[in-house]
């Protein structure tokens, strides 16, 4: 990773913030760092994204204020309750409509789809290849037969078997890059890396 920076996961980010009195969670660090990409840019490790700690840090100091704790009144009992509360909620609100503004944007330019249709739709084209191909070994079989003096019903059993185990061996392959493609979401891996899983980069 070289010394520029202390180059760090966005959960131990989060953590160490946390420790320094700027309380995150993970989720909403990621947002933040997708919002300020420009002067946070991320490093890839593996399935990792990691960020500069030191970089992340100082920039949080000059755009995030935090609230600083204010000395309790005598007698009354200390109380934490509603300490950032405003400041913290205020944050989410933003993080939140904008998160909602780009899926809405992203499901405008059908660059979003439901996670149910995208299934729906895979079973759909499944069985059609699966069709495609058995009426497709029904023709060949009779026209081999034909050409080479072959045996129809013999011929009609190996096509059979080939396009099976070519059905078989498309179903894995999508199954994988589907499992890469999560893998990536869970890890808040960029578009890039998702369409690299999604076109089997990962799994080269």
């Amino acid at each position: 990773m070289g010394d520029d920076g202390t180059w760090v996961s966005i959960t131990d980010a989060a953590t160490a913030l946390a420790e320094r009195g700027d309380t995150v969670d993970r989720s909403t660090l990621s947002r933040y760092l997708k919002q300020h990409s420009e002067a946070l840019p991320l490093r890839r490790a593996g399935q990792s994204n990691l960020v500069d700690l030191d970089a992340l840090i100082a920039h949080r100091g000059e755009n995030i204020r935090l609230r600083a704790p204010v000395a309790p009144m005598r007698g009354a009992p200390p109380s934490r309750r509603f300490a950032g509360s405003q400041s913290d909620g205020a944050a989410r609100k933003v993080n939140v409509e904008a998160e909602l503004k780009e899926m809405d944007l992203a499901h405008r330019r059908k660059q979003l789809t439901v996670t149910s249709e995208v299934d729906r739709a895979g079973r759909e084209a499944l069985a059609l290849m699966q069709s495609a191909f058995e009426r497709a070994v029904e023709g060949e079989a009779a026209s081999l037969s034909v050409r080479y003096g072959w045996e129809e019903r013999t011929v009609r059993l190996a096509l059979k078997t080939f396009a099976k185990k070519g059905v078989e061996v498309f179903h894995q392959e999508i199954l994988q890059r589907l499992d890469a493609m999560r893998r990536v979401r869970e890890d808040d891996g960029d578009a890039e890396a998702l369409d690299e899983a999604a076109n089997g980069a990962s799994l080269q």
